[in-house]
Order: C-alpha cells, then structure tokens, then sequence
C-alpha cells in the first residue's frame, strides 16, 4: 500500500509538471520549441525497495513549480544541470548626436591699413577650427559671391593683399570635426574697408600771393581733408579745410603772407557703414611768394642759355631737363645766379627745361622747393643763323667763361672779364670772325693806353681778346663785369690767353653770346 501511494504520487507529479509546460507553450516562445523528452517520464523499477528522484529541467527564462512535499518524506528539487543562457552573436551601436556647434560673437576690425584687414572674435567652445568668407562689395553689388579664404585654428586672422579705399564683406563660422564630417556652425558677419592710400602727385601749382596745390583724384573716395602746419599754429600741423566733393583735386590758400613757408597735408577719406576710414597723408611744403621764375632761352654751338630774374624769398635755383614733357627730368645744376648755359647738346632736338626756386628753413635748413614751368627749345649747332663748324671761340656773357673748340674737341676754356655792363662799354653779342693777331702790342682808346702781351681782335670797332696784367685772379668770372668790366673786350688770365693766341689764327670763328 505504501508502494502504491509512492507511485501515485509520482504520476502526480508527472501530471502536474506537464500541464504546467503546457501552459507556459502559451507566453514563452522558448516553451514552444521544448518536447515531451525535455519534460522526463516514469521510470519503472522491478524491484520495489529503491525509487529514483525526478527532477525537472527548468528553461532559461521559465520559473520552476512550487511543490508541497508529505510530512514523512523530503523531496530535493536542485535541477541535474545548470540553466544555459544563451548570448547574442552581435553587440547593437548606438550612433552619436550630432554636436552643437555655437555661433561667432564679437566680429571685429582690429587693424586700420590701407592693404590688409585683421579680424577677431570671441572663442567658441569646442570648436576644431574656423572659416573665413569675403567678398569684394565694391566689385559684387549684389553681396552674394563669398569666397572661402582660410581655414584656421585661432579667433584672429590677417587678410592681405587687398585694395586701398576698398568695401568688403566678411563671414566667419566655427566648426566641429566628429567621426570624420565636418559640423558647420552659424557665421557672424561684418562690414567693413580699407584705409584710403596715400594721397599721390600731391604738387605745388602756384606760389605768389596765394599758394594753390593739386593732388590725384582717389575714385573711392568721399573727399579729403587739408591740414596745415605753420607759425600761427607753432607749427603744429590742424586740420585746415575738409572738401566733401570726391572730384575736386586742389586747393588754393589765400591766407598767407609773403615769405613764410607753409606745410601741407593731404588725406583721402571714405564714409562708410556709420564709420569714416580716413587715409594716409601726402606733405608738401611752400614758401608764399616762391613762385616760378619766367625764363628765357636762346641756342647756339648746340647749347642752350636759359636767364630769369631773382625772386626775392629764393637762396638759389634747380635746373632740369628732359627729352619730353612728360619724361623724366634730370638735375643739372643748382645755382645762386640768374643764368645757366648748358653743356653740348645734341642738335636739333627738343629738350625741355624747368627752373625752380628754393629756400632754406628753419634750424635744420630744410629744402623748401617752389614752383615751375616747363619749357622747349630745339637745339641747334649754329651760331645766329651761321653755320660755325667744329673750331671756334665761344663766349659766354652771362657765365663769363670762354671756351675754344679745335676740331670738334675743347682745347681750352677760362673764366673772363668782358665789357662793363652799362650801356655803353657792353660786350657786342653776335658771331664774328679773327681778322688781327698782334703780340706784343698796345691798346690805346679814349683816354687809355693799355699794354698787353696778346691780342686777337674779332671786331672792326676794337673789340678783341687780351690778357689784363691790372686784373687780379679773382676778378676772372663771377660778376666783376657788373659796374668793373672792361671797355667792351674780353679780358683773359694771361696763361689762357698765351695758350689760345698759340692756335687761334686769322678767319676763326668767334661767337659772343
């Protein structure tokens, strides 16, 4: 009976453990693939003294039954193996968000330069780097062509090579390089130039009573501004007038007096945007009253004698030339006199001259230029509509300096004295020829009779060369001619005279000028 009850409660068991499998085949698809041989069965033993435990196999997943042993017996329920739990064959990912990129604060122009602009701006966390973007607004009016100009690693950038006097627009954006692409974040954008350049042919026209300027006309820009620096400012340098008109190119100041010197400033400037971008300034300086001197010119022997009158405020004169208008002028001298004589020139060209006056100021004598004109004379070899040839006496009045050619070639050249200018002891000017060669020999004239060693005379009415033993080696040149000359002839320091009467024979030329 005993055996009986054990055996009953077994198939108990059984009975129990399949109906709760079956009713599990309901919520769990792991249930589902699990078959009658995974559940057990009875075993049947022959002999009726041993009994085997059944213990059920409890899924991954599944919770085991709850079992209510007898009082007399005590079942034990741990499985015969463990529970598997079966891994997955791949890991998911999980993709990061995008990154938020923050926007460019605070653009702005840290620099004022006439070919460069430099930029700046708050940092931006996080951020890899920056782009810059311009666009040239003067040439792009409808603002919409940007270029991408740099890709840097700092808040602050430098852009070269602009143009003076010049809009342009700018955007710069930070950005974030996450897993290989490139996150782009809002630009910040600003307006802005370049400083006008230089004011450039900043020139004196006019120095008399008033001193009248010009400059070149910058096309960008929305007018000028004049400064001006003298003794009624103590030379400091105040603005003078503002010109708001961009095509008005000069300036006459009639405020000045006569043989002061005044310093000028010129500055190009731009109104843009609530902003004036002003530019650099040109100088010039100008004495009142240094005005060009009216020159004349004359030619002969392929050179050209250039004479003004003195202007008053002037320490001396600059002589230029040029073989065009508009060519560059070559200095030729600077000189205290009122003349100049050049040297040989090519004959029958055209050259053109400028004599300019200047004065010194100031402690540190500084160079004040005035004004010029601008002259042409073609060359010519000839002497008063004569042709000369290549050996001849030249003489020069204004520069009292004698030269002899032989051949084409100089021989000879000395200072001299020539005739007293007054009136009536002048050296005649004109081309003649040696007709007389005495020496010894004594010149005798009204009330005078002078002994000279050497004597060439080139004119019917006495006038001639000769040595002047009276005459001190200081008075040769110069302006001793001037109320201390002689009756009409040239006289010669006896070296140069001996060596000129030792080649110069009857029918040479000789041109007075």
């Amino acid at each position: 009976m005993k055996i009986k009850m054990k055996r009953f409660l077994s198939v108990f068991l059984v009975a129990l453990m399949v109906s709760s499998s079956v009713f599990c085949l309901d919520f769990s698809a792991a249930a589902a693939e699990t078959s009658d041989s995974d559940i057990g069965a009875v075993i049947e033993f022959e002999g009726e003294d041993e009994i085997s435990d059944v213990k059920p196999i409890v899924q991954s997943g599944m919770a085991a039954p709850e079992v209510t042993e007898p009082a007399e017996s005590t079942f034990t329920t741990e499985p015969t193996t463990e529970p598997t739990t079966v891994a997955p064959t791949t890991i998911p990912t999980t993709a990061k968000p995008a990154p938020t990129v923050g926007a460019v604060k605070n653009l702005k122009k840290t620099s004022f330069e006439t070919n460069k602009i430099t930029l700046a701006w708050d940092k931006v966390s996080g951020a890899t780097g920056y782009y810059i973007y311009y666009c040239n607004a003067d040439n792009n009016t409808k603002y919409t062509k940007y270029t991408k100009i740099a890709d840097i690693k700092t808040n602050a950038c430098t852009v070269s090579n602009l143009t003076h006097t010049t809009s342009y627009y700018f955007k710069v954006s930070a950005y974030i390089v996450q897993d290989g692409k490139i996150y782009e974040g809002k630009t910040a954008f600003r307006k802005t130039a370049t400083q006008p350049g230089n004011i450039e042919n900043l020139k004196i026209c006019r120095s008399s009573n008033e001193i009248e300027f010009s400059w070149k006309r910058n096309p960008k820009a929305t007018g000028y501004k004049i400064y001006r620096a003298c003794a009624k400012s103590n030379d400091k340098s105040v603005l003078y007038k503002v010109v708001t008109n961009n095509k008005t190119t000069s300036f006459i100041d009639k405020n000045i007096e006569g043989g002061r010197t005044y310093y000028y400033r010129v500055k190009a400037y731009r109104d843009l945007y609530g902003t004036t971008y002003n530019g650099i300034s040109s100088v010039t300086r100008a004495a009142c009253g240094l005005c060009a001197p009216n020159f004349s010119m004359t030619t002969q022997l392929s050179r050209v004698s250039l004479t003004w009158k003195k202007n008053k405020y002037a320490n001396g004169y600059d002589v230029y030339y040029a073989t065009s208008k508009n060519g560059k002028y070559t200095k030729l001298c600077n000189t205290t006199k009122d003349f100049y004589n050049t040297s040989k020139l090519s004959n029958n060209k055209t050259y053109y001259f400028r004599v300019q006056p200047y004065k010194y100021v100031g402690k540190s004598k500084t160079k004040v230029l005035g004004t010029y004109h601008t002259k042409s004379i073609k060359v010519t070899n000839k002497a008063y509509g004569k042709s000369i040839g290549n050996t001849y006496i030249e003489i020069s009045i204004q520069q009292q300096h004698m030269w002899f050619y032989l051949n084409g070639k100089l021989y000879c050249e000395t200072d001299v004295v020539t005739g007293n200018n007054d009136g009536y002891h002048n050296t005649p000017k004109g081309a003649y020829k040696i007709w007389q060669r005495q020496s010894p020999t004594t010149l005798i004239g009204p009330g005078y009779a002078s002994y000279v060693n050497y004597w060439l005379a080139f004119t019917y009415s006495g006038v001639g060369i000769h040595d002047a033993s009276w005459r001190s080696s200081k008075e040769y040149g110069g302006t001793t001619y001037k109320g201390n000359g002689s009756h009409g002839c040239v006289n010669t320091p006896y070296s140069a005279v001996k060596k000129i009467y030792q080649k110069a024979k009857i029918g040479y030329n000789v041109v007075v000028y």
